[in-house]
């Protein structure tokens, strides 16, 4: 059973280099410089166990169908005999990471290193994976020893180690079930809204991993909100009174309100009340009718990505800023931003033949 959802600061301080090598890949022109040894100091090894260190703050992701995921296989079979597998089985996945590269990419150094954690008193090994800029990260001085390409690292640029920009991409791998997750990953210039999602590394780096986001409660409540985003946009017509964005700001309230998610109850608050009483009895039945079925496409939607039916805390400080916020645009770029509903910030939207009528009620203007 997976023992931990992260890594503590105590484990991460405890890393440790125990193989190390690296590959070139250069853009213009395209090309991948496989190395066969790369020896580092002590200066050096600290060095990139630094880096490594800041790996460790990657989203989690699980591996896909794990039964016949051949970066998992690879990850295991190089981690059962580390001396022995290294330097075949980097190259091999540097090979397959350059491949990957189907559009652009920018120099880089491709590192792979086995390291190892202080778990319960007893050393663990993980593998490690980054991209680093090529032009600040060394130099080097490249031999043939009795017959082998190698590698002697000899001076690390200083101001690379002020700079975790170096960092491209990264990856801890545990292929292992010791933690609840199997890759934490991320990459330079995610935004905070990517995090915990698909998104937060490129597809081409995600399909080397072999990997998909863990649904953590924080995965969960920014999926949920999305989700509700999608779906209402969708949405071909709303009863008179309704509005689109007012789905989006209960679904943020919900999370702000509630300890634990539950797929019904949310459904529910989302979509409010759909009963006017200024209509007949009849127009009220009708509204309810579409509430049913605008219930149903929400509890399909959120079932799509795989959110009905769970139970998870809610996190909504998850949830980014900008997702929180609704904004209102005229044609003439006139825009309204706001959070929460528009009732509550007494916002009211009427039509007037072919117009929209926006009155804002407040006791306090401020115009800069």
């Amino acid at each position: 059973m997976p023992s931990n959802a992260t890594l503590t600061d105590t484990v991460i301080d405890s890393i440790q280099i125990e193989q190390f090598i690296y590959h070139i890949i250069i853009k213009d022109p395209r090309e991948l410089k496989l190395n066969d040894v790369v020896t580092l100091s002590v200066d050096q090894k600290n060095f990139f166990e630094q880096r490594i260190q800041e790996a460790c703050s990657g989203s989690q992701f699980v591996f896909t169908n794990p039964t016949s995921n051949t970066f998992k296989s690879d990850c295991s079979d190089l981690l059962a005999d580390p001396v022995a597998q290294l330097e075949d089985k980097s190259k091999e996945l540097a090979q397959r990471f350059f491949d990957s590269h189907t559009g652009t990419m920018n120099d880089g150094v491709f590192i792979i290193a086995v390291i190892s954690i202080l778990h319960n008193d007893i050393r663990k090994n993980l593998l490690a994976f980054l991209k680093v800029d090529y032009s600040t990260v060394y130099q080097q001085e490249r031999k043939v020893i009795e017959g082998r390409q190698t590698v002697t690292l000899q001076k690390i640029v200083d101001s690379l180690a002020d700079s975790p920009k170096a960092l491209q991409k990264w990856a801890v791998v545990d292929p292992t079930d010791l933690f609840a997750w199997d890759v934490l990953a991320l990459q330079r210039g995610t935004s905070k809204a990517r995090q915990d999602s698909n998104e937060a590394i490129s597809s081409y780096f995600r399909q080397f991993l072999q990997v998909e986001i863990k649904n953590t409660p924080s995965a969960l409540t920014k999926s949920t909100v999305s989700t509700v985003r999608e779906w209402s946009n969708s949405l071909s017509e709303l009863p008179a009174g309704i509005q689109r964005p007012d789905f989006k700001a209960r679904s943020v309230q919900y999370f702000e309100n509630n300890d634990m998610f539950d797929t019904n109850q949310f459904v529910d608050y989302v979509l409010g009340s759909y009963v006017d009483q200024s209509l007949s009895d009849e127009e009220n039945e009708e509204r309810l009718e579409q509430r049913t079925l605008h219930a149903r496409a929400l509890n399909t939607a959120l079932a799509e990505k795989g959110i009905a039916g769970q139970v998870f805390p809610s996190r909504p400080d998850s949830i980014p800023d900008a997702n929180k916020k609704q904004q209102l645009r005229t044609n003439t770029g006139a825009k309204v931003v706001y959070e929460g509903t528009l009732e509550a910030n007494q916002i009211k939207i009427t039509n007037d033949n072919n117009e929209k009528v926006i009155t804002i009620r407040t006791t306090q203007l401020d115009i800069t």
